[in-house]
C-alpha cells in the first residue's frame, strides 16, 4: 500500500532493531562517560529535559538515579561550570526534596545524579486514579509546599514543578530537580536562549507561569507558587488549567486567558481549598500567596482531625443565591472590597521574603551520656526555651513541639532540619556528660540556619548539683553570641522560676506525665516541686491543671486554690508562661461560677478567652497555648460568645502542633462524637490512646471506643457499671451525654448503673439527675419523670412536654412561686402555659418585695441580680398570660438576659418564638444560635429549640441549619412517647420537605 502512494517506508521489526541499536550506542556512552563508579542497570523513561537510568553507586552500594540533559543542551554548558552549580545545589537538605548528589559527563553527554527513591511519581498516580481524594492531595501538596518554602529561604527557585517531579514514596512527597534549571543557566553562561524547547529555563508549558511564559528574565520564587497551583489544580480534577493546546498556544492561554474556576469542574472541593488554587493561579504575581510558607500553613489548616476537609456540595449554589438577594448584594460587595484591599496590601509586601524569622529561637534536645543526665536531654529545652523567651525580640519554638519535630542527633544537619521545620533562624544545640565525681560538661553550637554557620561555641563546666547554674550561665552566653549581630535588650537569668535542682527535677519529670495525661503522678510531683520551693510559679499552675482533671475542676477546690497561688506569684517569668498562669487564674476564678462573682462572671469568662485569643496570636505555633484555648472554649466559651466548633476548632490547632501532648484530644472525643457521631470520636480517641496516654482519661477513652462497637458494646457496658473507678460511668456520661443513636448507648449503661445502686443499697447518684436527663433528651418523659428526683431543671421541662399531671404540674408552679432557687426559674413559663394570671401577678409581688428589702448575709452577690431578672421575665409571662403578645414581646427585649447566668433557656426559646410570630425571623434565629452557657448535658429544652430553629431558618432560607435543627428532632425522639408525636411528626415532614426524600416513620 505504501509504495502504491510513492512512499518509502521500513518495515517494523527494522525500526525496533534500529531503536535497540542506538539505545545500546547511547548506553554505551553514558557508561563511559560515568566511568567504574557507576553500573548502569537500566533505563526508568525520561521526558522534557532528560533521558532517566537506574543505576548502582558501587562504593557505597547504593542506587541512584542517573538523569542524561539532551544532547544539543549538553553541546552548549560547559562542563565544569555546570560540576560546580551541582555541588552548591547538594547542600540542599530537607526531608520532601530529593537531593543532588554528583554531576559530570564529557562534550556530548552531561548527567546528575540523585538517590533513588522508591515510590512512583505524581504522574503516574494521576494516570492511574484521575482526580485525587482530597485529603491525599492536600497532604501532598503540603509536603511540596514544605519544600518550595525551604527551597526559597535560600533563595533557590525551582522554575519547573509538574506532577512528573514529584515523587510519592509512602505517605511522603517528595520534589527532584530542585534548582537544575538554574544550574544548566549558570553553566551557559546565564544565558536562555534555546532552553524553551527543551523545557529547562522556562519549565513546561502547562505548568507555566505568565512572566515566565512571557520570558520575563526577572522571575521570582513567585512563578513556582504559579506552577503549584498548576499541578494543584490538576490534581483535584484530572487535568491541568488549559489542556488540548499546542505549546505555544498554552503559554499564550497562561499569560492570558483567565482560569475555569476549579469549583466548576468539582464543585464539592471545600472553600479555602478552592480559593488557595485559584489564588495561586492569579496572573500578577502579587495577587498570589507570596510565599510557599503561606500556602503550607492553609494546607496544614486543612489538614486537621476534625474533618474540615468535608464540606457540602451546595457552597458555591448557596453563595450565588445570596448575591441575588440585594442587601445580601451589598454585603458581598463590601466584603469583595476587602478583600481587593487585602490584595492591595498582599502587592505591597515585599517579594520573596524568607519563612525563617530571624527572632525565632529553638532549642534542640541535647545529647547526654550516662543515665544520670537523661532528664536533662529534654529539661534543658524546658528551661532554656523559657529563659530566652521575650528576651527583647526573641521568641523561643515550644518545647512540646520540639519534642515533636526533632530527629537525630545533636549535629549541624539535624539542627538546620529543625530550623526549616519549626521557622527558627536560630538553633542551639550541644551535649551533655559527666567530667568527674560532681561535675558536668556542657557543650552547645548557636547556629544560624539559613547561612548554616556557627554563630558561636559554647563550653561550660558546673557541679553536677547546679544544673540551674548551668542553665542560666548557657542562657547569658547565647544571648551574648546573638546579641552580636541584633539587639537582644535586658538580659534575664531566671530559667523556669526556680532556683532548687530537686524542685526542677519534680517538674520536668511532672511535665512528662502530664503530657500523657496520667494526672495523678503528675500531680504528686508538681506538689513535690512547690513543697520544695514555695515559689515555683508554674509549679503551682500545672498542679492545679493536674488536680482540675484528676477531681473534676468544678468540685475540687484545690484546683482553684494552686492556680491562684500561681497567679499571685506572676511575674519574672518568661512573657509566653506569664500569658498561661494569667489565663490559668483567671480560669480559676470563672469556676467560682455566678454565686460568688455575679455580673463579674461573664466579665471574667471573657477575659480569659481573650487572654488565650491574644496568647496564640503571639504565639501561633504554641501547642499547649491552643490546648489551653480549647479547654476554656469548651467550658465557658458561651460566656464570651464563641461559635459552635470553636473549642474542637482549638485543639485541633494544637493536635497539628504537636499530636503526643495527649490532653488536647480528651475532650476532643465527646466534640467529635457529638458532630460527627462515632467515627468522629474513634478518630480523636485512638489517636489519643496511640500517642501514650494512660491514666483515667485513657481508660475512659477506651470504655467510649468499646461502647461505639456494637461487638464490644455489652462486655464495655458490664465492666464501666461493675469495676470501673465510682465515678467512671459520670465521666462516660460527661463525653457522651449529647450523642443521640439509635441504640440509645447511653441510657443503657445509666439504666444498668442505677439499677447496681439499687440493688446494692447505696445512695443514687446516677438516678438523681443523669438518669432523667438522659432519658427526657431522648423522648422517654415517661419514664423520665417515674425516675425524676424533684429537680426543677428537669421536672419544668417534662411539664411544658406534658409529661406531667395537670394537677400534680400545678402544685409544683405553685411551690415552685415562694422558692428563692432554681425553682422560682421556672414557675413562671408553667404559670403562663396555665394562664394563672392570678398566680404570676402573686409571684410579681413578691419579687418587688424581695427587690426592696436587704439581703440576707448568707445570700451570695448573684441574687440582687437574679431577683431583678426574675421580676423583670415574671411580668413579661403575666402580660403574655393575659394575651397581650406584643407587649409581652416588649418586655422581653427589655430583660436584662445576662443576669439570668445560664438558666434562662425556655425564657429565649418563648422569647424567640415571640420574635418569630411577629416576623423577626433573623432576630429569633440569632437568639436560638447563642451559646447555652454552663456545662449542661443535652435536654428536652435543647431539641425544642432545635425545632425552632428549624422554623426561624426555613423561613429565612437558610436550607442547611434548617435541616440540622429538624434533624436532631427526629434522631432524638425517634422512640419517643406519644406525648412527642406531634414534634417528631412536623420535623419528620420538614425533611421531607426540604430534602425531597420519602417520609420514614
Amino acid at each position: 500500500m505504501a509504495a502504491r502512494h510513492g512512499k518509502v517506508g521500513l518495515p517494523g521489526h527494522n525500526v525496533n532493531a534500529l531503536s535497540c541499536a542506538l539505545m545500546a550506542e547511547f548506553t554505551d556512552r553514558l557508561q563511559a562517560a560515568l566511568g567504574a563508579a557507576y553500573r548502569i542497570e537500566r533505563e526508568l523513561g525520561g521526558g522534557g529535559m532528560s533521558r532517566v537510568f537506574l543505576a548502582e553507586e558501587i562504593r557505597l552500594a547504593r542506587r541512584v538515579v542517573v538523569k542524561v540533559l539532551p544532547p544539543e543542551l549538553a553541546a552548549e554548558i560547559n562542563v565544569d561550570r555546570f560540576n560546580r552549580e551541582v555541588q552548591l545545589l547538594a547542600s540542599l537538605q530537607h526531608p520532601h526534596i530529593v537531593p543532588l548528589l554528583a554531576a559530570g559527563g564529557t562534550a556530548d553527554v552531561l548527567y546528575y545524579t540523585m538517590p533513588f527513591v522508591e515510590g512512583e511519581p505524581l504522574r503516574t498516580r494521576l494516570a492511574r486514579d484521575g482526580e485525587l481524594p482530597v485529603r491525599d492531595a492536600v497532604r501532598i501538596l503540603a509536603d511540596v509546599a514544605d519544600a518550595l518554602a525551604y527551597a526559597h529561604g535560600r533563595s533557590i527557585v525551582h522554575r519547573d514543578i509538574k506532577p512528573d517531579n514529584v515523587l510519592l514514596s509512602g505517605k511522603h512527597a517528595l520534589v527532584a530537580d530542585f534548582g537544575v534549571a538554574k544550574a544548566v543557566s549558570q553553566a551557559k553562561g546565564g544565558s536562555q536562549t534555546g532552553l524553551t524547547s527543551v523545557g529547562v529555563s522556562l519549565g513546561t508549558p502547562a505548568y507555566m507561569a505568565p512572566e515566565q511564559a512571557a520570558g520575563d528574565p526577572n522571575i521570582d520564587h513567585r512563578a513556582d507558587i504559579y506552577a503549584f497551583g498548576a499541578m494543584a489544580y490538576e490534581m483535584l480534577t484530572g487535568r491541568p488549567p488549559f489542556t488540548s493546546l499546542s505549546p505555544h498556544q498554552m503559554l499564550a492561554a497562561h499569560i492570558a486567558d483567565p482560569v475555569e474556576p476549579i469549583t466548576d469542574r468539582r464543585p464539592s472541593l471545600p472553600p479555602a481549598l478552592a480559593d488557595l488554587v485559584m489564588r495561586c493561579l492569579e496572573k500578577n504575581p502579587s495577587d498570589r500567596p507570596q510565599t510557599a510558607a503561606e500556602v503550607q500553613q492553609v494546607l496544614e489548616a486543612l489538614g486537621t482531625p476534625s474533618g474540615s476537609l468535608a464540606v457540602t456540595a451546595s457552597a458555591s449554589a448557596t453563595l450565588r443565591h445570596v448575591l441575588q438577594r440585594p442587601r445580601s448584594r451589598r454585603i458581598a460587595l463590601g466584603v469583595l472590597a476587602a478583600v481587593i484591599a487585602l490584595a492591595g496590601w498582599l502587592a505591597l509586601r515585599p517579594a520573596g521574603a524568607a519563612p525563617l524569622d530571624r527572632n525565632r529561637v529553638a532549642i534542640a534536645p541535647f545529647d547526654v551520656l550516662g543515665p544520670e543526665l537523661t532528664l536533662w536531654r529534654e529539661g534543658l529545652v524546658d528551661v532554656l526555651s523559657r529563659s530566652l523567651d521575650g528576651a527583647g525580640p526573641l521568641r523561643t519554638v515550644s518545647p512540646t513541639l520540639i519534642v515533636r519535630r526533632w530527629s537525630g542527633r545533636a549535629d549541624a544537619a539535624s539542627a538546620q532540619a529543625l530550623g526549616r521545620a519549626t521557622g527558627a533562624r536560630t538553633v542551639v544545640f550541644g551535649g551533655l556528660v559527666g567530667a568527674g565525681a560532681d561535675t558536668v560538661r556542657l557543650t552547645a553550637t548557636v547556629l544560624d540556619v539559613a547561612a548554616g554557620t556557627p554563630l558561636g561555641e559554647i563550653e561550660l563546666r558546673e557541679a553536677s548539683a547546679r544544673m540551674d547554674r548551668l542553665a542560666d550561665s548557657l542562657t547569658v552566653r547565647v544571648l551574648r553570641e546573638l546579641g552580636r549581630t541584633q539587639a537582644i535588650g535586658v538580659v534575664r537569668s531566671a530559667s523556669l522560676g526556680s532556683k532548687s535542682l530537686p524542685a526542677l527535677k519534680a517538674f520536668l519529670q511532672g511535665e512528662q506525665f502530664l503530657r500523657r495525661s496520667e494526672w495523678d503522678s503528675a500531680l504528686v510531683l508538681y506538689e513535690r516541686a512547690v513543697g520544695l520551693d514555695s515559689g515555683f510559679t508554674l509549679a503551682w499552675s500545672h498542679a492545679g491543671l493536674a488536680a482540675g482533671w484528676q477531681h473534676r475542676a468544678e468540685g475540687d477546690s484545690m484546683y482553684r486554690v494552686y492556680r491562684l497561688v500561681a497567679g499571685r506569684l506572676n511575674h519574672g517569668l518568661a512573657p509566653r508562661d506569664s500569658f498561661a498562669v494569667l489565663a490559668e487564674s483567671l480560669t480559676a476564678v470563672v469556676w467560682a461560677g455566678p454565686q460568688q462573682l455575679a455580673g463579674r462572671w461573664w466579665t471574667y469568662g471573657r477575659r480569659v478567652v481573650a487572654t488565650l485569643d491574644e496568647a496564640v496570636r503571639r504565639y501561633p505555633n504554641d501547642p499547649e497555648l491552643w490546648y489551653m484555648l480549647g479547654d476554656v472554649r469548651h467550658h465557658f466559651g458561651a460566656l464570651a460568645g464563641a461559635p459552635p466548633g470553636a473549642a474542637l476548632d482549638a485543639f485541633d490547632r494544637a493536635i497539628a502542633l504537636d499530636s503526643t501532648f495527649t490532653p488536647s484530644y480528651v475532650h476532643a472525643v465527646g466534640l467529635a462524637l457529638a458532630r460527627d457521631g462515632p467515627a468522629g470520636a474513634r478518630r480523636y480517641g485512638e489517636a489519643f490512646l496511640a500517642a501514650g496516654a494512660l491514666g483515667r482519661s485513657a481508660q475512659d477513652t477506651r470504655m467510649i471506643l468499646d461502647l461505639l462497637d456494637p461487638k464490644t458494646r455489652p462486655g464495655a457496658i458490664a465492666r464501666i457499671v461493675d469495676s470501673s473507678p465510682p465515678d467512671a460511668v459520670i465521666g462516660v456520661w460527661r463525653e457522651t451525654n449529647r450523642w443521640v443513636d439509635s441504640g440509645e448507648v447511653l441510657l443503657q449503661v445509666l439504666r444498668a448503673a442505677a439499677a447496681r445502686e439499687q440493688a446494692q443499697g447505696k445512695p443514687a447518684t446516677y438516678a438523681v439527675f443523669a438518669l432523667p436527663a438522659a432519658l427526657a433528651a431522648r423522648g422517654h418523659v415517661r419514664e423520665a419523670y417515674g425516675r425524676a428526683s424533684p429537680v426543677p431543671l428537669v421536672i419544668a421541662q417534662l411539664i411544658l412536654l406534658g409529661a406531667v399531671p395537670p394537677d400534680s404540674a400545678g402544685r409544683l408552679a405553685a411551690a415552685w412561686v415562694s422558692q428563692p432557687g432554681q425553682g422560682a426559674m421556672f414557675a413562671a413559663p408553667l404559670l403562663a402555659a396555665r394562664r394563672d394570671t392570678t398566680a404570676l401577678l402573686g409571684m410579681v409581688r413578691t419579687m418587688d418585695q424581695r427587690q426592696q428589702r436587704p439581703l440576707p448575709p448568707q445570700a451570695p452577690p448573684v441574687a440582687r441580680d437574679f431577683i431583678g431578672y426574675l421580676a423583670a421575665v415574671t411580668r413579661a409571662y403575666l402580660t403574655l398570660a393575659r394575651g397581650d403578645t406584643g407587649a409581652a414581646l416588649r418586655q422581653f427585649d427589655a430583660v436584662p438576659d445576662s443576669a439570668c447566668y445560664g438558666t434562662c433557656s425556655i425564657d429565649e426559646l418563648v422569647h424567640a418564638q415571640l420574635m418569630a410570630a411577629r416576623g423577626r425571623h433573623a432576630e429569633a434565629a440569632a437568639l436560638l444560635d447563642r451559646p447555652q452557657v454552663g456545662f449542661l448535658p443535652l435536654l428536652p429544652l435543647d431539641v425544642l429549640r432545635a425545632l425552632e430553629r428549624g422554623r426561624v431558618n426555613e423561613r429565612l432560607g437558610n436550607r442547611d441549619k434548617a435541616i440540622a435543627g429538624y434533624t436532631l428532632v427526629a434522631e432524638a425522639w425517634r422512640n419517643a412517647d406519644p406525648e412527642l408525636n406531634g414534634y417528631v411528626e412536623e420535623a419528620r415532614a420538614a425533611l421531607a420537605r426540604l430534602t425531597g426524600e420519602k417520609r420514614s416513620s
